[in-house]
């Protein structure tokens, strides 16, 4: 058996400084509550040529980014050739593909939505049933 021990005449102490910084990646997320499954369009609503849908779409926007969302709106059937959204802050209006509403804010924050919309159909659909039109997604809004 061995024993032993180290004693250090000289010992000094030694302190250093560093920074740690980290970053966040601002992230949103869609989270859909209530949306039609089906478009009903009967043979009035061609005959006028849009159709306004009564169940509003309900959806939680939650995101971690201070700037706002951009939510898109996609069309995925090829029946609407525009469609009318309202329950943002103004009513806003989108061509046959779709496209992005911006929305602003100054902090993270979760966001509750009800939207309304109204389709103008494609010209020469038939009455029928047919898949819900739009599909959406957000992301966070970096500036």
């Amino acid at each position: 058996m061995v024993a032993g021990s180290f004693v250090s005449a000289g010992a000094k102490e030694a302190h250093t400084t560093f920074s740690v910084t980290a970053t966040v990646l601002a992230i949103a997320k869609i989270e859909l509550q209530s949306a039609p499954a089906a478009l009903e369009i009967s043979a009035a609503d061609v005959k006028r040529g849009y159709v306004d849908i009564p169940q509003p779409t309900q959806l939680v926007v939650r995101s971690n980014c201070a700037n706002g969302f951009a939510l898109d709106v996609l069309t995925v059937a090829p029946i609407v050739s525009s469609m009318v959204i309202e329950g943002l802050d103004s009513e806003l209006a989108l061509g046959a593909d779709g496209g992005s509403v911006v929305q602003r804010w100054q902090k993270p924050q979760t966001l509750n939505l009800s939207l309304k919309f109204r389709f103008s159909l494609a010209a020469g659909l038939t009455p029928g049933i047919y898949p819900w039109p739009v599909r959406m997604a957000v992301r966070p809004l970096d500036l």
